[in-house]
C-alpha cells in the first residue's frame, strides 16, 4: 500500500479529518477530535488494534508498540509499502471504528456514525 492510498482511505473514513498537530512530518486522522491513525512522512503508519491484532502483529514482527501512544493497543507499523492494501485497510477501518466507540453517543450521533 503507498502512502497516498492510506491517506486517502483514512479520509474515506466517515467524520475523518487530518491535521499535523506534531509537525510538518506527521499527518494525524481524527474522528470526533480523536486520533485513529498517524501517517509519517517517512512512510511509517500508527494506529489503534484489537487485543488480538496488537498481540498477534508484535508476535510476528510485522508491528512494534507505537513510541509515543504507550497504551491502548496502538501498534506502528514502519512502512506502509510493505503491507497488501486490504491487510492494512482492514486494520485503518478497525481503528477508526475502536476510536469511533469512545466517542460518547450524542457525538457518535452527531457525526452520522450511528
Amino acid at each position: 500500500m503507498q502512502a497516498a492510498e492510506v491517506e486517502a482511505f483514512c479520509l474515506s473514513r466517515t467524520a475523518a479529518t487530518v491535521e499535523r498537530p506534531f509537525g510538518p512530518d506527521v499527518q494525524t486522522f481524527k474522528v470526533g477530535g480523536k486520533i485513529f491513525a498517524m501517517l509519517e512522512d517517512r512512510g511509517g503508519l500508527c494506529f489503534k488494534g484489537s487485543e488480538i491484532a496488537y498481540e498477534l502483529l508484535r508476535e510476528q514482527g510485522r508491528a512494534e508498540r507505537a513510541p509515543y501512544l504507550p497504551r491502548g493497543g496502538w501498534l506502528r507499523v514502519a512502512r506502509v509499502e510493505d503491507w497488501d492494501v486490504q491487510e492494512l485497510s482492514d486494520l485503518i477501518a478497525h481503528s477508526h471504528t475502536l476510536v469511533a466507540r469512545g466517542l460518547t453517543r450524542k457525538v457518535r450521533q452527531s457525526l452520522g456514525l450511528e
